[in-house]
């Protein structure tokens, strides 16, 4: 029965992948040094930044702190489940190659025995017929020819042997290399699976500052939309209030819907209420941090604490006190539907149903409600409904 020869192109192609690097050219080789070293550095930064976000007093730190250390933590939880990845398939990889090695060795033990037994058959066969059958048959026999015959079956059966003896020490050649590359590829396993065992442990102390500050960002989101949410509710109460003041301070109905343009009797005699840098005009904003995005409604002007407020036009104040997120807040009414807004005051110079000229005092520009400091937010509104102010003022 023929017997199958060992793979010896599977055990050398396993050797091959483990040994090519090595076989590269020096140049290459330098250039994926500096990439190791690259990755390095990099994975270094990652995880200096990584143990800031882990020290960061989260319930203490600004917003934007706050955001930063989570993209930090993140990249490195990222970099972490990459290598992790890579490692995994790595593990896969090497051990197949260790099963087809120790296959290999298998399939190498069980044919060498086969190879010895074959050999102790033809070596008896030979010296049997060598040592006794030879000699008796060239006396005994009548036929020299069939002589001639026995001793050429007795060199094909010493021939044979030769060839088996050749397989023999070609297969335990290829035994050795699937033996080498079975413990290679045993040592490497063990190695990939210590360094993932660490890469595990680390992502996983990773992860649980992540959802830490993931918390505490969401948390943050939260109360912002709470307060947006608030200030829309505020807003609509107001618009409702002031559009109830118009009703009864004009029973004749007047609707505005937009702004008329500058230099139109319904908007002359408008005055800045402080000389002051415009910081934040009307329109949406995005937040820095969050993305979300609300109206504003006014414009925030410059001042020092204390600074005098004036009346950009001449009317009579439907709303003297405080307002929520406007704090200490003034509205006067114009007419014609038009109403102004005197916002974070930090102390009140009117009272309600007061009529006041262009330019009489209404307040004092101050920090109060929803304000980072001092500045007056102005506001002009049509029929109760916030329009830009810029059309208005000279």
């Amino acid at each position: 029965m023929p017997q199958r020869p060992i793979n010896r192109v599977r055990v050398v192609a396993a050797a091959v992948v483990l040994g090519v690097a090595s076989l590269l050219p020096s140049a290459f080789a330098g250039s994926q040094e500096s990439i190791a070293e690259a990755r390095a550095e990099r994975e270094a930064l990652r995880e200096e930044r990584a143990a800031a976000a882990a020290e960061l007093d989260a319930a203490r730190a600004e917003d934007a702190e706050v955001a930063a250390a989570l993209r930090d933590i993140t990249d490195l939880v990222n970099a972490h489940q990459a290598r992790l990845d890579e490692v995994g398939r790595q593990l896969v990889v090497n051990q197949q190659i260790a099963v087809d090695a120790e296959a290999a060795v298998a399939e190498a033990d069980a044919r060498e025995a086969e190879l010895q037994d074959e050999i102790l058959q033809l070596a008896v066969s030979g010296y049997v017929n060598a040592g006794e059958q030879s000699t008796a048959a060239l006396l005994a026999s009548e036929d020299f020819g069939e002589v001639l015959r026995q001793n050429e079956l007795l060199a094909s059966a010493n021939g044979n042997a030769g060839d088996v003896l050749e397989e023999l020490r070609t297969l335990q050649e290829d035994r050795a290399v699937a033996e080498a590359e079975a413990e290679a590829a045993v040592a490497t396993t063990a190695a990939l699976q210590a360094e993932m065992e660490t890469i595990q442990a680390d992502y996983q102390s990773q992860q649980a500052v992540q959802a830490e500050l993931k918390a505490e960002m969401e948390a943050r989101v939260a109360d912002w939309e709470s307060q947006v949410a608030a200030i829309e509710a505020e807003d609509e109460e107001l618009a409702d209030f002031i559009r109830a003041e118009e009703r009864r301070l004009n029973p004749t109905p007047v609707v505005v819907s937009t702004a008329p343009a500058p230099g139109t009797p319904s908007v002359s005699g408008f005055q800045w209420p402080v000389n002051g840098r415009v910081s934040s005009g009307y329109g949406y904003r995005v937040h820095p941090i969050f993305g979300t995005r609300r109206l504003h409604r006014g414009l925030d002007i410059s001042g020092s604490s204390g600074t005098p407020i004036a009346a950009a036009k001449g009317g009579t104040v439907i709303l003297a006190g405080w307002n929520g997120g406007y704090g200490n807040c003034v509205v006067v009414s114009h007419g014609d539907g038009i109403t102004s807004l005197y916002a974070h005051q930090s102390s009140i110079a009117v009272s309600v149903g007061q009529s006041v000229n262009r330019g009489d005092i209404v307040g004092y520009v101050g920090s109060t409600g929803q304000s980072t400091g001092p500045h007056l937010h102005f506001e002009i509104r049509v029929s109760g409904t916030a329009v830009d102010p810029a059309p208005y003022l000279p």
